[in-house]
């Protein structure tokens, strides 16, 4: 089958750079080429890091509707403690306080460990769309097209009702086709029928390889996934899935917060360079920084509560815009009114959500 990468590309030929650089490593946040990149604390445990080509091998699941469709998904996180460590997933506690949503889907699983899904479907068949606003100012886009999206019973979150009501974060994959029609062991996997963060996929091997994205927490840099977002302009500067049901989700408490620089400092080269701007205009990944976090703890969710942080033109004219690594340290700009929120005022919500697992801290 040929590929197809369902992309409608824009800004003088550099969106086919900027969905690529969003998920490659990029030579300003590269370590030194004589440090070899490792992981230096991986929480999803279930999946296999391969930092050359950064991805993460995950188990492929298979389940289906109630009404009988195949369900392609994968399982990242978990609300039970003991569920995660037999089945190496990151333990996610707050998850439960989603389980009573309504876009948490209701599921059973079986003895074997196979999901039959009450509700929520996936069209993977969009074409993705992303046109940047004027240079120099990228963001906002003039046009986000997502390119999959979840019908109004879609969420990853699932409740498996026939095992203590525990909530899994089980993001679909492919919906309604068979193992022949998805198995690209080799890459080049079909975008018109997977999700876009697929680096290749393998049903008879029962594997996934899925696109790492960059970031920072506590100062150090951070490996994630993105599969989800509940606005179309979040999805499709993630490469994931829209998926407006799960908007419920910011109200339930079983959110982390993620900073997103929108005009940080651009250039290839530049070391300070981070923000969408840059991102938008082929430079590199947008190097979001996610609060607070250090080690899975009490509150931690893969459900991540997105706010956007502005560079006053005043801290930009004294320069003092600068790389930004740690949640604390963007907190006490936003104090001191070097960052603002792009509607004004201190940096707050933007009521988009996006679902992020946590993979990893690595050594650059």
């Amino acid at each position: 089958m040929k590929p197809s990468r369902k992309l409608n590309r824009s800004v003088g030929g550099s969106m086919m750079i900027f969905l690529v650089s969003l998920l490659a490593p990029h030579e300003s946040q590269a370590a030194d080429a004589a440090v070899e990149k490792k992981i230096t604390k991986q929480f999803l445990t279930s999946g296999q890091v391969d930092l050359a080509r950064e991805v993460v091998s995950l188990p492929l699941h298979r389940g289906r509707l109630a009404s009988g469709e195949a369900v392609w998904f994968v399982l990242t996180d978990v609300s039970d403690f003991a569920t995660s460590k037999a089945m190496g997933l990151t333990w996610a506690p707050s998850l439960s306080k989603a389980k009573d949503l309504k876009s948490t889907r209701v599921a059973e699983m079986d003895d074997s460990g196979n999901f039959t899904f009450k509700s929520g479907r996936v069209d993977f068949s969009p074409s993705q769309k992303l046109v940047g606003g004027e240079p120099p100012n990228f963001f906002p886009p003039k046009t986000a097209r997502a390119g999959s999206v979840g019908d109004a019973h879609y969420s990853p979150l699932v409740r498996v009702a026939n095992r203590m009501d525990i909530v899994f974060n089980a993001p679909v994959i492919a919906f309604n086709v068979e193992p022949e029609k998805i198995a690209f062991c080799d890459g080049s996997p079909d975008y018109s029928i997977v999700t876009d963060s697929v680096a290749s996929i393998c049903p008879d091997k029962g594997t996934v390889d899925l696109k790492l994205r960059f970031g920072f927490a506590n100062g150090k840099h951070l490996r994630y996934l993105s599969f989800d977002a509940n606005s179309e302009e979040s999805a499709t500067l993630e490469s994931s899935t829209f998926a407006p049901a799960e908007s419920d989700i910011l109200q339930s408490g079983a959110i982390e917060v993620i900073y997103t620089i929108v005009n940080g400092d651009m250039g290839t080269k530049n070391a300070n360079r981070q923000g969408l701007d840059s991102a938008i205009n082929g430079e590199g990944p947008s190097l979001d920084i996610l609060a607070h976090f250090t080690e899975i703890s009490a509150g931690y969710s893969p459900m991540w509560d997105v706010r956007l942080a502005e560079w006053t033109k005043e801290a930009i004219l004294k320069d003092q815009r600068k790389l930004i690594t740690d949640g604390d340290d963007l907190e006490a700009k936003s104090a001191s009114g070097l960052l603002v929120s792009p509607s004004g005022g201190p940096v707050k919500t933007t009521g988009n959500l996006v679902n992020c697992p946590v993979v990893g801290f690595t050594n650059e």
